[in-house]
């Protein structure tokens, strides 16, 4: 995430996805094909989906990857997304996610869309302080309880969903341990999503508007003292 259309130095962004969800179109089950013969130049990695009894095989994406696993797309019957786990600004991001969706638009022709989604996953290190986590020094989050009830938080796990104008914001808060189990994170999840009379050919203007909401709620919540940690100012 930036500020004023700067990218924070040692920013906490993980993983950027746009995707688009409309009703199930055959044509991609039997042409994935042509589809990859456009964009192999770039996603010459294909990773193909697991076959699951409970599961609709068709509705399952297919993953074409780029070589070193920093950008992807995933396609199925009823969804494309295009996903970035080295976040370079939201131009570029924006830039190659439209031209893949008018590769997409000119094969299949999708007209009506159900759903369209813009997720931001940030992993954000912290340090205990005498056991809790100590999340002022990283989030303006302010929780009010009953006198009785400490908010020195050991464990903080939230999820809020809030309404704007044009769709709602999904916001996920929540502790977790590296993989190899030296460093305690908080993940720092948004979802944007619009899911009112939506066409492909807008489909621009709603990521723009998702990408507007979601660095509005970032830069609010983000505490100033960890913003100097962002921008390279302290470690």
């Amino acid at each position: 995430m930036s500020n004023k259309g700067k990218i924070y130095k040692n920013a906490p962004l993980v993983e950027t996805v746009f995707e688009i969800r409309f009703p199930g179109e055959p044509a991609i089950e039997c042409n994935r094909d042509k589809f990859y013969d456009r964009v192999r130049k770039v996603y010459s990695k294909v990773l193909v989906p697991k076959s699951f009894e409970s599961k609709v095989q068709a509705l399952e994406p297919y993953r074409f990857e780029r070589e070193d696993g920093t950008i992807g797309i995933m396609l199925a019957i009823n969804k494309i997304a295009i996903y970035c786990r080295k976040y370079m600004g939201f131009k570029p991001f924006k830039e190659e996610t439209i031209r893949i969706l008018s590769i997409f638009g000119e094969l299949f022709k999708v007209q009506k869309l159900n759903r369209t989604g813009l997720r931001y996953i940030n992993i954000i290190p912290f340090t205990r302080e005498k056991d809790v986590i100590p999340i002022e020094n990283y989030l303006n989050i302010k929780i009010g309880l009953p006198q009785s009830i400490p908010t020195n938080f050991k464990n903080l796990n939230i999820i809020f969903v809030s309404q704007t104008e044009g769709g709602s914001i999904t916001t996920r808060i929540e502790p977790a341990i590296s993989p190899d189990k030296t460093q305690e994170v908080i993940i720092l999840d948004f979802d944007y999503a619009k899911e009112e009379n939506l066409t492909f050919g807008s489909v621009d203007k709603y990521l723009d508007e998702s990408h507007q909401h979601t660095k509005y709620l970032f830069e609010e919540l983000i505490a100033d003292c960890y913003k100097k940690v962002m921008r390279g100012e302290v470690i």
